[in-house]
């Protein structure tokens, strides 16, 4: 049920209330008035009657011709019929009817409600019986007709409100359909929705508070939809970056596999063949000795910087051994190079059975904070720690260093080892942090998600 019709069936409920009030208090005041009525005219009647008859008793006394003539001549007084019976009880003489309203009486409880309690009185004449009958019926209708005159005006003025009322109704209601309007827009994501001033105060600030926050929602949805438009972007362009690296690591692979098939091969046998020369030559001709020396020395020198080449491109290990045995051979490689720097390497649990992206990205993790921490940091000891997490869900990395550390906030996201390490791991889906100050030291850690189950 709406607000308008609500409002209409209370004024109508009030105007019934205020009409049938009135109408009770109409019917008490016409009873009242009919009895006063029928008493004050009974009385005049029995007076009149009264004093004529005890004049002509006086007289000498009343002959039933008489009085009959002086009844017929008095006819009705007001609302009383008046019977003149003899001494046997025959009637003599009957006032005539009355001709006020004939025909037409009042409904039958309205003259239950208003009509007074009557009893005919009787006056001896001699040897007759003059009876006076009380008769409301014509007071009764007349009160009637004037309770109906007020009926129908009270209907007409009950119609003429409830309209007004409805019209009004509607008209102080329209706002309030306006916001309605407008918040069943806003719930279909027309945002832009904005409501118009209105007249009525209240009405006004509720529809300023309405815009204010409607604007409030459309930004909000703008900022989310934005959101929403740069994390899509951002996936597409991780899942591009993960595309592009797959790529690259396959290119690795494959220069790797070359460099060690066909060059490795190639400086092999020139090894080989000037190991050859040097010794036939070493008694004939020492000067081609010191030079086929030569070629062997040089060629070993590229063999050991391909070799380094193939492992900086792809560890022949982790294709051949697994995660744990490259990380071992990494380790091993970097104590070489850096023998000032002590490398300790802690591997938790069984690492066979990750996926190749895993793998790779965790190598490529650990062999980029080894390299930082050869060229920066000053170190003199590096911990690294690979295994499981608790949970066997993701894969946890921590390489930790003494050395000098760094303002994390001023130059180390920036770098962009670190933010290849970080986009290698949010392109998986996982977790990286860099935890440094100055004087500190460097932790990274990282943790990807297994994408397969391991194997133990």
């Amino acid at each position: 049920m709406t607000l308008r019709t609500q409002i209409n069936l209370l004024i109508a409920l009030l105007l019934g209330l205020f009409l049938g009030a009135v109408v009770a208090l109409e019917i008490d005041a016409t009873r009242r008035s009919i009895r006063e009525e029928i008493e004050a005219s009974t009385r005049i009647t029995m007076q009149l009657l009264g004093t004529v008859i005890s004049d002509a008793q006086t007289g000498g006394g009343v002959s039933p011709r008489v009085l009959t003539a002086f009844l017929g001549h008095l006819g009705r007084v007001r609302a009383n019929s008046i019977r003149l019976l003899d001494a046997n009880g025959q009637e003599l003489y009957a006032s005539p009817r009355s001709h006020y309203k004939e025909g037409r009486n009042a409904p039958g409880w309205f003259a239950t409600l208003v009509t007074p309690a009557v009893r005919p009185f009787e006056l001896r004449v001699g040897s007759g019986l003059v009876v006076v009958t009380p008769d409301p019926s014509r007071s009764v209708v007349d009160a009637w007709d004037s309770l109906a005159s007020l009926l129908w005006l009270g209907l007409i003025f009950f119609v003429a409100v409830h309209v007004l009322v409805f019209w009004l109704a509607g008209r102080a209601l329209a706002p309030l359909r306006a916001i309605a309007n407008g918040l069943q827009l806003i719930e279909k994501g027309e945002f832009s929705t904005r409501l118009p001033r209105f007249r009525v105060s209240e009405l006004d600030r509720l529809a300023e508070t309405f815009n204010r926050m409607a604007q409030a929602v459309e930004e909000s949805f703008s900022l989310r939809r934005e959101s929403a438009r740069r994390a899509e972007e951002l996936r597409e362009n991780r899942a591009i970056t993960a595309l592009i690296q797959q790529h690259v690591e396959e290119e690795r692979r494959t220069l790797a596999r070359e460099l060690h098939d066909e060059l490795g091969q190639g400086v092999t046998a020139v090894r080989t063949i000037a190991s050859s020369i040097a010794q036939r030559a070493r008694d004939r001709a020492p000067d081609l000795e010191a030079n086929a020396q030569a070629i062997v020395e040089v060629s070993g020198q590229m063999y050991d910087a391909m070799h380094d080449m193939v492992r900086q491109l792809r560890p022949i290990a982790l294709d051949n051994l697994g995660l744990g045995d490259a990380l071992r051979e990494l380790a091993a490689s970097s104590r070489m190079r850096t023998p000032e720097l002590s490398v300790e390497l802690e591997i938790r649990g069984p690492l066979e059975g990750l996926d190749e992206t895993t793998n790779i990205t965790a190598y490529r993790i650990v062999q980029e904070c080894l390299t930082n921490v050869t060229r920066h940091a000053q170190a003199d000891t590096v911990e690294v720690q690979v295994g499981l997490a608790a949970d066997g869900r993701e894969l946890a990395i921590e390489v930790r260093d003494n050395g000098r550390g760094m303002d994390v906030s001023a130059i180390g996201i920036h770098r962009m080892g670190v933010r290849g390490m970080r986009e290698r791991v949010h392109g998986l889906g996982g977790r990286f942090e860099l935890d440094s100050s100055p004087g500190a030291g460097v932790a990274v850690r990282a943790w990807l998600p297994i994408q397969e189950e391991v194997t133990t």
